[in-house]
C-alpha cells in the first residue's frame, strides 16, 4: 500500500511538472520553433520555455537542474517561476534578469543545487536576438553560407544560478543579429552526453554532424531525428539522465 501511495504521488508530481511545459505555441512572425522534454525518472530537472513578452518579443530558455527525482522537480517549478516573474519587466536587460533569478533561486535552494540555464529573448521586427547563458551547454546557432554551415557557439554569460550570492554572480549578454534561414538549438546534456552500452558518449560533435544534415526539415521534424539519433547510439543502454532539446529557425 506505501509503494502504491508513492507511485501515486509520483504520477500527480508528473502531471503537474508536464503541465509547467509551454502548452501551446503562439504564432510568432518570421519564426517556427519546438521544444521538448523526455525525463529519464518519472519527473525530472529539465526546463524549457517559450513566452510571449512585451512590445512583440519572444522569450525562449532551457535550463538543467542539478540531481534527479522530485529534488530536481521542485527546483525546476522555481527555476519556471523565477524566469517568467522577470522576463515580463526586464525589458533589454537580460544579465540583470539573470542576476535577479539567480537571487531567487539561490535562497529557495539548498546548497547542493543548481542549474545550468540559458535565456534570450527575439525581437521579430529587428531580428536582433539578446542572451544570457548561465553555465549551460552553448546553444548552437547554424548558418549556411556558400553552402556551407557556420556555427556559432552561443557561449557568452557568466555562472550557473543557484551556486553564488547575488555578489558574487555576475552576468554578461550577449547579442547577435539572425538571419533568415537560421537554426538555433539549444539542448540539455543527456541528449550530447547519451551512452552506449560501453559506456561511451555520443558527443556533441557527432550531434553536431546529424544536425547538419538534417537541418533543412521542418523544426519539429530536426528534434525528432536529434533525438533519435541519440537513441540509436545508444543501443538500448539505460540512460540516467533528462533530454531535452528545442530547435528554432528564421523563417
Amino acid at each position: 500500500a506505501h509503494k502504491e501511495r508513492l507511485n501515486a504521488e509520483l504520477e500527480i508530481a508528473r502531471e503537474v511538472q508536464e503541465r509547467l511545459f509551454p502548452q501551446e505555441l503562439p504564432k510568432i512572425e518570421g519564426l517556427e520553433y519546438f521544444g521538448a522534454c523526455r525525463p529519464a525518472l518519472g519527473v525530472g530537472g529539465d526546463y524549457y520555455d517559450f513566452l510571449e513578452l512585451p512590445d512583440g518579443k519572444f522569450g525562449i530558455a532551457i535550463g538543467d537542474v542539478s540531481g534527479k527525482g522530485i529534488g530536481a522537480a521542485l527546483m525546476m517549478a522555481s527555476l519556471q517561476a523565477s524566469l517568467r516573474g522577470q522576463a515580463l519587466h526586464a525589458g533589454d536587460d537580460l544579465a540583470g534578469l539573470m542576476g535577479h533569478v539567480n537571487t531567487l533561486v539561490y535562497a529557495a535552494s539548498t546548497t547542493n543545487r543548481y542549474a545550468t540555464f540559458f535565456y534570450a529573448q527575439y525581437d521579430p521586427k529587428t531580428l536582433k536576438f539578446t542572451y544570457v547563458n548561465a553555465g549551460h551547454n552553448p546553444p548552437f546557432l547554424l548558418r549556411t553560407k556558400g553552402g556551407k554551415f557556420d556555427v556559432i557557439r552561443l557561449e557568452t554569460g557568466g555562472p550557473v544560478v543557484g551556486m553564488l550570492p547575488s555578489m558574487l554572480a555576475r552576468y554578461d549578454q550577449g547579442e547577435i543579429q539572425l538571419e533568415k534561414g537560421d537554426l538555433l538549438i539549444g539542448f540539455t546534456d543527456g541528449i550530447s552526453e547519451s551512452m552506449d552500452p560501453a559506456e561511451e558518449e555520443w558527443g556533441e560533435d557527432a550531434m553536431l554532424e546529424e544536425l547538419k544534415a538534417t537541418a533543412s526539415l521542418p523544426v519539429e521534424q530536426v528534434l525528432y531525428r536529434i533525438v533519435a539519433a541519440a537513441d540509436a547510439f545508444a543501443k538500448g543502454a539505460k540512460q540516467h539522465d533528462d533530454m531535452t532539446m528545442i530547435v528554432v529557425r528564421i523563417v
